[in-house]
């Protein structure tokens, strides 16, 4: 505790009245007692904690001037320390008229020449609205967690609703397309050479229709479990992952030309099964979105930023209107016509919640007609 006193300039003819004096109206709380457990010194901010005068203190036992209990426990700590000569700073509740009030306090062990304990001096300061700033402070905080507690709660169970909801929806709907499909077949099978023209291409909307639905619910349910399973990090290879999933779009799709770099020995830790999922989405969408560039280029790389790891993929296709970023990774969000490319809007928004399991981050960087990039991490960027 440190106590910037008033400095006292006394005439060499001063008398030790005139210097008691001087001590004992300096606007500090301080004290001192002699072996035997009395005041032989007091300031007046002292006197006034027990609404007394400092003359009125000398020469009382700590004792008789506090409260019985605590009187008896400060002149315990009092002997103690004289025995042990000790110093001691520490906070402390005192009883101030009707109000207890928090002090800072400091017990030295006086000591005389011979260095045999003599008493003991204290010094107290008044520190009651620091203690209720950090209270008040210490209670916000509290009251911030538990609102944010209950906030993560509420968003959590409305999650699992809505997932659960999804879930439960797109298995309900795969019975009546399941008949769709059936009775389009058996309309194809039965009645195709009987249809004309036009009839044949109403037939080719209704497959091309129902195959587009499947796809959608298979993305909803593969979404809806996306929160189910646990996270296993573990070293994985994405260099290698990548390069198995690009082999398999080649295979699909054999007549295509496709430029793709993949920088070697990237590696992270994740679980492999999610990062898999998320690299075939993000590697799909650039396959698919640079389809219609005879230059078609894919590049799979890193870089460091911070104390993290940054993994791209980047394509030179169709790209997008960056002003439209802000519903990117949302379900069924679509920038571009079915007709030009095909997808049910499911991809990025489950890239989205692989990435953020891992408490990383994704965004992109593009513009139309010059390609996209798609950023992530795996951890909060520092």
């Amino acid at each position: 505790m440190t106590q910037i006193l008033p400095r006292v300039l006394l005439h060499p003819t001063a008398d030790a009245d005139t210097l008691r004096r001087a001590f004992t109206s300096l606007p500090v709380i301080a004290w001192m007692i002699d072996i035997n457990g009395r005041h032989v010194f007091v300031t007046d901010s002292y006197a006034k904690l027990f609404a007394k005068s400092a003359d009125e203190c000398i020469g009382v036992s700590v004792g008789d001037l506090w409260p019985p209990m605590l009187g008896h426990a400060y002149a315990l700590r009092n002997q103690q320390m004289m025995t042990v000569g000790a110093r001691k700073r520490f906070e402390e509740m005192w009883p101030v008229g009707d109000e207890p009030r928090w002090f800072e306090i400091e017990l030295q062990c006086v000591v005389d020449d011979q260095g045999r304990a003599e008493g003991v001096s204290g010094f107290a300061q008044d520190i009651t609205s620091r203690i209720e700033r950090q209270e008040a402070a210490r209670r916000n905080q509290i009251d911030l967690e538990r609102k944010f507690a209950k906030r993560t709660a509420e968003l959590q169970a409305s999650n699992e609703e809505l997932e659960a909801f999804s879930y439960s929806v797109s298995h309900d709907l795969r019975a009546p397309l399941r008949a769709v499909e059936g009775f389009t077949d058996l309309l194809r099978e039965d009645y195709g050479p009987q249809l004309d023209e036009m009839g044949q291409d109403y037939l080719s909307h209704i497959v091309q229709g129902t195959h587009r639905m499947s796809r959608l619910i298979n993305d909803l349910i593969a979404l809806a479990k996306m929160n189910q399973s646990e996270l296993e990090r573990q070293r994985v290879d994405l260099s290698h992952l990548v390069r198995e999933i690009v082999a398999d779009l080649r295979a699909r799709d054999p007549q295509r030309e496709v430029v793709v770099n993949i920088a070697e020995n990237i590696s992270a830790d994740c679980d492999v099964g999610l990062m898999n999922a998320a690299l075939e989405n993000l590697l799909g969408n650039a396959w698919k979105f640079s389809s219609k560039i005879p230059d078609a280029r894919i590049e799979f790389g890193s870089f460091a930023r911070s104390s993290s790891t940054v993994y791209f993929v980047r394509d030179n296709g169709a790209g997008f209107d960056m002003g439209h970023a802000s519903r990117l990774f949302a379900a069924f969000q679509r920038f571009h016509h079915e007709r030009d490319f095909t997808g049910t809007g499911i991809g990025l928004a489950t890239v989205k919640r692989i990435i953020r399991r891992h408490g990383g981050q994704v965004w992109a960087e593009s513009a139309p007609g010059q390609g996209a990039t798609f950023y992530f991490t795996l951890d909060m960027l520092g």
